[in-house]
């Protein structure tokens, strides 16, 4: 009879050990949903004129790609990514990234969160390095 509670102890211990076992990555949601999303990309209250921004959907599994947006010479963009948080990196374009880097301090790919609700989203999007 000792022995049932010596084996029922032990899988309790194993039971709560396990629980807090996983991983150190945080819980997102991993939407499938799409939805439209427009706006203006500028660098300290200046239109960025070109490169192009990546949407990184934040989902733990990584269950969606990475989607590209050029952007226009007036600094506009239009893309349909996912629902939910993104981080948008900008990548200015490469016979801007010097002058960026001089004028503004954009030495390397900035980056931003922003949060696209389903349906159309208008987005203007500042980096202030």
């Amino acid at each position: 009879m000792r022995w049932k509670w010596i084996v029922g102890g032990w899988a309790a211990a194993l039971v709560i050990a396990l629980a807090g076992c996983g991983t150190d990555v945080p819980y997102a949601e991993g939407s499938q949903e799409q939805a439209k999303v427009k706006g203006t990309v500028k660098v300290h209250g200046k239109a960025l004129d070109g490169g192009e921004l990546l949407f990184n959907a934040v989902n733990s599994k990584r269950a969606v790609p990475p989607l590209t947006a050029p952007i226009a010479k007036d600094g506009t963009f239009t893309i349909t990514t996912y629902v939910g948080q993104n981080i948008v990196t900008v990548h200015p374009p490469e016979t801007r990234k010097k002058a960026l880097a001089r004028d503004y301090g954009l030495a390397k790919d900035e980056e931003k969160p922003i949060d696209v609700k389903p349906g159309e989203n208008t987005i203007d999007i500042e980096f202030v390095p």
